[in-house]
């Protein structure tokens, strides 16, 4: 009987308090590609013909999600998806795993395995290694920062700046 009640209170436990993956956030899919929520604010509204909303439960790469959203581009063949390692890979040297994303200058840190992004919408690659840090250089720890620039509107703009250096030229 012993055993019994033991047994039975280790399968209510497991029940009740055993981690759940299920995520509150919805399936994202452009143009039938899996990808993560965060890529959202990387996708132009202009470009999107209709979304489709499923509210059924989903689960994908053992992860489970809380419905789907289906969002079809007014082009689809336009979007060539990319990884961040992919993109590490095609616009970096960088051969070990030691890395950290930034995108326009904001840390990635969930769904790097999710997040993709359109290799047409970016504009640089750019490669810091820690070393070019003052207070970095004699850690032990050396890792690689991939900041990738989209061509947003302020991207552009910086990019296309022209500074002058020399003698400022005053009116009086």
């Amino acid at each position: 009987m012993k055993s019994y009640q033991t047994t039975l209170l280790l399968f209510v436990t497991t029940l009740c308090l055993g981690q759940n993956n299920k995520s509150k956030e919805p399936a994202m899919f452009i143009d039938s590609v899996f990808f993560s929520a965060n890529n959202m604010k990387y996708i132009n509204s202009d470009e999107i013909e209709s979304v489709n909303i499923i509210k059924n439960d989903t689960i994908i790469n053992s992860n489970s999600y809380s419905g789907q959203i289906h969002i079809s581009s007014k082009s689809p063949n336009k979007y060539i998806f990319l990884s961040l390692e992919q993109i590490k890979s095609e616009y970096t040297k960088i051969k070990k795993a030691d890395v950290i994303y930034m995108i326009n200058g904001e840390f990635i840190k969930d769904n790097i395995e999710t997040f993709k992004i359109d290799k047409n919408y970016i504009l640089t690659v750019e490669v810091t290694n820690s070393n070019e840090f003052y207070n970095l250089r004699k850690s032990d720890t050396k890792f690689d920062i991939i900041n990738i620039l989209l061509k947003t509107k302020e991207n552009l703009d910086n990019k296309n700046k022209v500074l002058l250096r020399g003698e400022a030229i005053g009116i009086k």
